[in-house]
């Protein structure tokens, strides 16, 4: 009986959550018995170093531009292996790993990593079809999977793997516990883009300094919009004293270790990484309801889930968290109890290994399912 082999495919190995993910499986899938190659579009990215660490270097298959030469090239890097499973990593990778699993032999898993939404609107014309192509698709969200399927996809198709987190691995990032800044701290965390909808936070946070001005922002991560932000947070009242933009960072544990409470802004999600380590950290989340943030936060519970264009209601739930050191804590330890017995990286092994044994059985794939057996 031969060994599974899983091909995953990545758009990149950057910083994001989507990256963090893909890291994840691969690492899981290899702990479990798996044969797993990774092959990327970019090379030199931050989690390159962490997979190769695990004895997974990925093979650099973007060398050349058009589409078509970089499809040649997944395919040649493939036809050695022969995959049981080729998965993407990204949405905008399925055209890719549909093509190359047909000429390979193997089973295609595409991939949604938002909320179905948010991939149509930014890939315009192609995204319809990076949405139908692969004859099965994973997704990190229940959200993704409603929206999918009222765009067409058979419910069969559509397989929820939610996000996970590795927390041996994220407390001792961490670090030794340091005193917090005297001032309260509110922390957003993510590419600079408009879809995060940074500009929300600021203006809840101008709208808590005037009832606190003791509360501080802080915004982790780089992107085009960070010019604009900047400007806006001067406009706002909020610079120099009240808001920091740190940039890209490699400490982010360590600096929701530091902060008081996480807020998420954003239009669209899938299952934000962000909200996931903040309640690792042990930090109180307020969010926005998009994506799967309503399974992930329980409003009152681990947190507060605010409208989306309710600036008010977020900025008095800063102020409320802020104030209560009591309060931060009680939501911060529910949160935390809720990822270690729900998200923890262990699980998501057994996950990946059901979904490839339902895709097997209803697309009678014999030769994966001999390897799974």
């Amino acid at each position: 009986m031969s060994r599974l082999r899983v091909a995953l495919v990545a758009g990149t190995l950057g910083p994001g959550g989507a990256e963090k993910q893909l890291v994840y499986a691969a690492i899981a899938l290899h702990a479990a018995g798996a044969d797993v190659r990774i092959l990327s579009l970019t090379r030199g990215d931050a989690h390159a170093a962490t997979l190769a660490a695990r004895g997974l270097s990925p093979a650099w298959i973007g060398r050349f531009g058009p589409p078509p030469v970089r499809l040649a090239v997944l395919a040649a890097a493939l036809a050695p292996f022969r995959p049981h499973v080729v998965q993407a990593g990204h949405f905008f990778t399925n055209l890719y790993v549909t093509a190359a699993a047909h000429m390979s032999g193997g089973a295609a898993v595409g991939a949604i990593r938002s909320d179905v939404g948010y991939e149509l609107s930014r890939h315009g014309v192609w995204g319809t079809r990076l949405l139908a192509a692969p004859p099965d698709l994973i997704a990190n969200s229940w959200a993704a999977k409603r929206n999918a399927e009222t765009a067409g996809r058979d419910p069969s198709t559509v397989h929820v793997v939610g996000n996970v987190i590795d927390l041996t691995a994220f407390d001792a990032a961490c670090g030794a516990a340091a005193a917090r800044a005297a001032d309260p701290t509110a922390i957003a965390i993510g590419s600079l883009v408009p879809v995060k909808r940074f500009d929300r936070f600021l203006a809840a946070l101008q709208l808590a300094r005037r009832r606190n001005e003791r509360i501080r922002g802080v915004i982790v991560g780089e992107g085009p919009e960070r010019r604009r932000l900047e400007a806006l947070a001067a406009e706002l009242g909020l610079s120099p004293h009240g808001v920091r933009f740190l940039g890209a960072r490699d400490d982010v544990p360590a600096l929701l270790r530091a902060a008081d409470l996480c807020v998420l802004s954003s239009d669209h999600e899938g299952f934000p990484n962000a909200v996931l380590e903040a309640m690792s950290a042990r930090l109180p989340v307020i969010a926005t309801p998009c994506g799967d943030i309503e399974r992930l936060v329980t409003n009152g519970t681990t947190g507060f889930v605010v409208p989306f264009e309710d600036v008010v209601a977020m900025s008095d739930r800063i102020v409320t968290l802020a104030g209560s050191g009591e309060l931060r804590a009680r939501l911060g330890g529910a949160g935390r109890k809720a990822v270690e017995e729900s998200y923890a990286s262990a699980r998501l092994a057994g996950r990946l290994l059901e979904v490839y044994e339902v895709i097997a059985k209803r697309r009678r794939r014999s030769r994966l399912a001999a390897a799974l057996a």
